[in-house]
């Protein structure tokens, strides 16, 4: 502007690609958004009540990532780092638990964790549907008995 309050042709241009460079959109960032991922299968046993699955919750925070491992019979929660892709979602992790090391390898999705769980029992695969929120559990699938087909 000028001292008498008008617009100069140069002023008036000169802002505007001050403005249009400061709403250059910022490039992409190759992390997946931080925040909690829970994946579970929990269920109850029809018979006795007794709790069943696993739930395996994945944190990522700007700095590190880590996770937390419950059900399995195990007695507490167990809380460790994780190894996380942040391009192919390949998720790592390794949690000692009393029956002796537990590891899991895989790729973890908007729907599901799936892939290979290593144990004392030996490598089975994993697939844990993603979950929103806790619920109740529902009784875990299973055979029926006293059903005539």
């Amino acid at each position: 502007m000028t001292s008498t309050g008008h617009l100069t042709h140069t002023g008036f241009l000169g802002g505007l690609a001050l403005l249009a460079a400061s709403a250059t959109p910022a490039s992409a960032q190759p992390r997946w958004v931080a925040g909690t991922y829970i994946y579970a299968d929990l269920c109850t046993m029809p018979e006795d009540g007794a709790p069943a699955g696993r739930r395996i919750t994945l944190k990522r925070w700007p700095g590190s990532d880590n996770l937390v491992y419950e059900g399995a019979g195990l007695p507490a929660p167990i809380e460790t780092a994780v190894s996380v892709d942040d391009g192919t979602k390949a998720v790592a992790f390794q949690v000692e638990t009393s029956a002796g090391p537990v590891s899991f390898r895989g790729t973890a999705g908007p729907d599901a964790l799936v892939g290979t769980l290593n144990s004392a029992d030996g490598a089975r695969p994993l697939r844990l549907k993603r979950v929103l929120r806790a619920g109740t559990q529902q009784a875990c699938p299973g055979e029926t008995t006293g059903s005539i087909n």
